[in-house]
């Protein structure tokens, strides 16, 4: 949805960063023992992330009371408690969190900025992918509706994937893939649908749906947009109300044309559709 600049750490980086906070030398060493084997994960799971093949990587599935090891005799609670203690919890660490908290500029990625970032989402869960628990390029910095929405989803299939906003093309953020419509009603709403260019790829017009209905992107927006549009009629019905109707279009476009909003965002789409319906600008709402 929002593109926002990766991490700039090294895959492993922040595995040997939680792991030096462990005060136990032995279980310390035990654990950076396997630092080789994480960083070549780490490398694979980036080098999918920008090919859109991450669906790929087979995930671990342990069942309810089992904690398998994972690499050489490391546990899979153990990869973990890197994340949700060291990461989450423990100065170190938690600097590389708020590094990539902060990255968002309260602007969640994942909704288009709807949300404000709270905390950092798994991109792929650290249930079933624990190598990569403190992967800094794996974390996602989201909203809590986004958060709690995702949950944790394996997917299998090229289509599911969901939009990843350090790696994925630059037709997911710079090409208008969203659009919206008034309803010609008293009083009038916003709608919005998922709608990709034809000249897309298909796998790709697919992931981009499966992303706006995975996180119910349209009643999100039109919430967002019921809000702005009470507002706009208000002014329209008052001070606008002797500007003529070439004119209040014309104030329309301006808004949807603005350079400072992201291609999909729910206000630019808004506004774009309110300036193209001849309904909205010539009524009298």
């Amino acid at each position: 949805m929002k593109r926002i600049s990766r991490p700039d750490y090294a895959p492993e980086y922040a595995y040997g960063v939680c792991i030096s906070a462990i005060v136990d030398e032995e279980e310390r060493n035990r654990m950076m023992a396997a630092i080789g084997d994480v960083r070549d994960t780490a490398v694979d799971f980036i080098e999918r992330a920008i090919a859109g093949s991450t669906f790929e990587l087979p995930p671990l599935i342990a069942g309810r009371g089992e904690d398998p090891i994972v690499v050489a005799d490391i546990r899979k609670s153990e990869l973990v408690k890197l994340y949700e203690y060291y990461m989450v919890q423990r100065p170190l660490g938690r600097k590389i969190y708020d590094s990539i908290l902060l990255a968002a500029e309260d602007n969640c990625p994942t909704c288009g900025g709807i949300g404000r970032p709270r905390s950092l989402d798994h991109y792929l869960p650290k249930a079933n992918y624990p190598k990569l628990s403190v992967l800094p390029h794996n974390l996602i910095p989201a909203c809590r509706d986004c958060n709690t929405d995702k949950g944790n989803p394996l997917f299998t299939q090229p289509h599911e994937q969901l939009i990843h906003p350090y790696f994925d093309q630059a037709c997911f953020f710079d090409q208008a893939w969203i659009i919206a419509t008034v309803t010609h009603t008293q009083p009038c709403a916003i709608t919005y649908e998922a709608s990709p260019p034809g000249a897309w790829r298909p796998v790709d017009h697919q992931r981009a749906v499966n992303h706006f209905d995975f996180f119910d992107i349209a009643k999100r927006y039109s919430i967002k947009a019921a809000e702005e549009l009470s507002v706009l009629v208000d002014q329209r019905r008052s001070l606008m109300r002797d500007l003529p109707a070439e004119s209040f279009k014309a104030y329309l476009h301006s808004i949807g044309d603005s350079s400072t909003l992201f291609p999909n965002h729910w206000r630019k789409v808004m506004y774009k559709a309110l300036a193209l319906d001849e309904w909205f600008c010539n009524s009298q709402l």
